[in-house]
């Protein structure tokens, strides 16, 4: 967090020419410099970044902040780039008006939240490789609410996942199916039950992973859970200062991938969710 809030401060100090940081405080950041960031937030949180942009695009236009320099907040009360909403207390009210980095940050949070609850509470898509871009349909859905606004039997060709695929293909030149209609009720939305086909044109993200060897430390996290198996049994906690080596390639298991590392400096080895580590150079 700390090295992303860096380079906040460099383009606030290379765009508007002050040292002085607090005077970018209601200053956007530029449309190249804010895809920037979301690309390297979606990369360590395992999101295609394609998805994350678009979001962005459709919540907010990019932009943290209206032309007052206000930030920009919904009558519902959703905040900034990714109009995340600040009433449930998860998030830091202060840092989601005037931090865009945390912003962002609480945007994929709040996505991966939502991956996490359809993967289980939803009919599956396919194996649920996050890497593959139609499988966040459901996600999507659930990003904006899971409305009968966003149900394509109801609203046609104007569901949220729609514009996200709009702009997905508009802006960044990337197709993306929508689930077909015959697999979403004539109202509300599908329950876990029934397993539905990747679409057969299908594209693929660029999630990062991870290879036997590397060397990673906790990004995002206080710590991590250490699983037995992917998706098992707790067996201890990964301090957020620890460096850990990669000793497996990953394995996908309900729509996460997960690693095998072992603690450096113990003889603790276990799986940890891919999602909140990032590399370390030598």
């Amino acid at each position: 967090m700390k090295r992303r809030m860096a380079s906040v401060l460099i383009f606030c100090a290379l765009i508007f020419g002050f040292a002085n940081t607090t005077i970018c405080a209601d200053k956007n950041l530029s449309r190249k410099e804010v895809e920037a960031l979301i690309e390297d937030i979606a990369t360590k949180r395992g999101i295609p970044s394609v998805i994350l942009k678009s979001i962005g695009k459709v919540e907010s236009t990019l932009m943290q902040y209206n032309r007052d320099g206000r930030p920009k907040v919904s009558r519902g009360g959703h905040i900034g780039i990714m109009q995340i909403s600040g009433r449930d207390g998860r998030y830091d009210l202060a840092k989601l008006k005037n931090d865009p980095v945390y912003n962002i940050e609480a945007g994929a949070d709040h996505l991966l939240a939502k991956w996490k609850w359809v993967n289980d509470k939803m009919p599956q898509i396919g194996n649920t490789d996050p890497n593959i871009l139609e499988h966040w349909y459901f996600a999507l859905w659930a990003y904006n609410g899971l409305l009968d606004r966003n149900n394509p039997n109801v609203n046609y060709n104007k569901t949220y996942q729609d514009k996200i695929f709009q702009v997905a293909l508009k802006d960044y030149g990337q197709k993306i199916t929508p689930i077909g209609r015959e697999h979403i009720p004539k109202k509300g939305y599908p329950k876990k039950g029934k397993n539905i086909p990747t679409p057969k044109a299908y594209h693929k993200g660029d999630i990062l992973k991870y290879d036997p060897g590397d060397v990673v430390a906790i990004d995002g996290k206080d710590f991590l859970v250490l699983f037995d198996k992917p998706r098992g049994k707790e067996i201890g906690r990964v301090k957020k200062d620890a460096i850990m080596t990669i000793m497996e390639e990953p394995v996908l298991n309900k729509g996460f991938y997960f690693y095998k590392v072992q603690i450096d400096g113990k003889k603790d080895v276990g799986w940890v969710y891919g999602n909140w580590i990032s590399k370390i150079d030598n």
